[in-house]
């Protein structure tokens, strides 16, 4: 047994209406449609919902019991075209992430995939730079929600929320120190530091640069690349660098009299009223990131 929504709609018109030709004038469709769907519904359930006489329709008993309930599918079709409808409206179209290179992980990727996964349709546009050009970004409009090294700053116009801690490290390449050292405060100044350049772009240097002299880098890959040459040490996330560590191309080392650091990702958004609900996946996504990095 089969019939389609167009039968049904066909059959409950033409019961409101009394006629072919009436129901065809309410649906916009011709008579000989509004027959056609009727007489294909009553074939394939084996019922017989009017007797044609001439010029005349009557509703046989059959089609009295059947009315009420193809009348209540009706109305709850609507309802579903309605909110279908409504969805539709809320959809978004598109959405600009910008992404610190210095949290850029798989974990973090994913959050932004998950957004495509509930809306395949949507563009997409993922930004990465360093810490104050992703603000930057953010600040210009150019990104819906950013993900951030925090920078330990407010900035006007933008809501913020912590996303996750984590754990940092001093490293340096395993040509330069073993693993475990423990460096006196003297020997540490004596090294290179690289720093990223967010640091002095919001006045951190005093609590985080130690070393007399320093390289002052924006991207966390040159970075990576510039501690794997031996060029000096650096404060990283943990995270980032797990692998090298492990794999013993990076060591990590200690300073004498000094306590475990942390830090914290933000994510910045203009205000909730404006965010999408593919922004809104992409936080939600972030914030379960807390259970796994540390």
């Amino acid at each position: 047994m089969e019939y389609s929504l167009n039968q049904l709609q066909a059959f409950v018109a033409t019961v409101e209406e009394g006629s072919f030709k009436a129901a065809a004038i309410k649906l916009n469709k011709s008579s000989q449609v509004i027959a056609r769907f009727i007489s294909m519904m009553e074939d394939s359930c084996n019922v017989l919902l009017f007797e044609r006489r001439v010029r005349q329709l009557h509703l046989t008993k059959e089609g009295n019991k059947l009315y009420p309930h193809a009348k209540r599918m009706m109305l709850e079709s609507e309802k579903l075209d309605a909110q279908l409808a409504s969805f539709d409206q809320q959809l978004p179209n598109s959405l600009t992430v910008a992404i610190d290179n210095y949290l850029s992980s798989e974990a973090v990727t994913h959050c932004y995939l998950d957004v495509l996964k509930e809306f395949p349709n949507i563009d997409l546009v993922v930004k990465s730079g360093d810490t104050t050009q992703v603000i930057d970004w953010m600040k210009s409009g150019e990104a819906e929600v950013a993900l951030v090294f925090s920078p330990l700053t407010q900035f006007e116009g933008l809501q913020e929320m912590v996303a996750f801690n984590f754990s940092t490290a001093e490293v340096a390449s395993s040509t330069v120190v073993a693993s475990g050292a423990v460096l006196s405060q003297e020997e540490q100044r004596d090294m290179m530091q690289i720093v990223p350049k967010f640091i002095y772009d919001f006045g951190h240097e005093k609590r985080y640069v130690f070393s007399d002299r320093t390289i002052i880098g924006t991207g966390f890959d040159e970075l990576l690349a510039m501690l794997q040459a031996g060029a000096g040490w650096a404060r990283v996330p943990n995270f980032k660098v797990q692998r090298l560590l492990e794999d013993g191309v990076l060591n990590e080392f200690y300073s004498e009299g000094s306590t475990p650091v942390s830090w914290h990702a933000m994510l910045y958004y203009p205000n909730e009223e404006q965010l999408s609900l593919a922004a809104d996946v992409f936080i939600e996504r972030v914030m379960r990131l807390k259970d796994i990095i540390e």
